[in-house]
């Protein structure tokens, strides 16, 4: 005990489970600090798009650029081109038709065999493209917002990404312990077979040696070995003749 050896104590230290030594995950920590610093980093971006100048003015610039991404791809996605017909045509009929338009609406009838509403539904639908129309564009103060919550985000993103990448490759250039463990424990494996195999050849040998000893005693009374002599073994039989034919 420690107060028998004076004061001393001998109780041996362990660190970590089992009594092993556990290596801190200094990459783990890293790579969380690393990610916690990004975060910064976005924030200094944005202070830098809304304080210094020049950069607000590129800012507004890549701003009003997403801004106009972001609303043709919002109109291409959630447009109904059929409806935007049905409103258009609602929107040009007139309310009361007047005599001249009634007959030309007759006439158009006798020629074509429909009506005027009948021949624009049927006409196929040009559909505008919103990739060449101008928004309206956003205040440069929620621009330069935009631009510098994208370039944030895109940068906490890049640290992320390029954290996830370098793990990966270290932990694939890294050996598989556990492949080595189990080739290990194959070897050790064979090992023992290979010993097993060996000891009992060795036994027989004994086994052989003692029974051919004991056949050379006699027993005082029957005057007879002790052990019957070993069974000669069978003779291999013969080949069948050949009964074919000569040619």
């Amino acid at each position: 005990m420690p107060w028998q050896s004076g004061g001393e104590n001998t109780t041996p230290r362990t660190t970590g489970f089992g009594g092993k030594m556990v290596a801190l995950p200094l990459f783990k920590l890293a790579s969380l600090f690393l990610r916690h610093v990004s975060k910064y980093g976005a924030n200094r971006i944005k202070h830098q798009a809304h304080d210094h100048p020049g950069f607000r003015v590129w800012a507004a610039r890549g701003g009003q650029a997403i801004h106009q991404l972001n609303m043709r791809l919002s109109v291409t996605l959630l447009r109904d081109p059929e409806a935007e017909q049905r409103a258009r045509e609602k929107a040009e009929a007139p309310t009361v038709k007047t005599e001249e338009q009634i007959r030309k609406d007759e006439e158009f009838k006798a020629k074509h065999g429909m009506t005027v509403a009948e021949a624009r539904r049927k006409r196929p639908y040009t559909i505008l493209n919103v990739w060449k129309r101008r928004f309206r564009p956003l205040p440069e103060a929620k621009a330069v917002d935009l631009f510098a919550d994208v370039i944030g985000d895109a940068f906490i993103l890049t640290v992320a990404t390029a954290l996830i990448i370098y793990e990966w490759y270290r932990s694939s250039s890294k050996p598989d312990h556990n492949a080595e463990k189990i080739k290990e424990l194959n070897e050790k494996l064979e090992a023992l077979e290979k010993e097993r195999e060996d000891e009992r050849m060795r036994q027989e040998s004994r086994v052989l040696a003692m029974e051919q000893a004991l056949r050379a005693f006699k027993d005082p009374k029957t005057k007879q070995p002790l052990l019957p002599p070993a069974p000669t073994p069978a003779p291999a039989p013969a080949p069948a003749p050949n009964t074919s034919p000569a040619a």
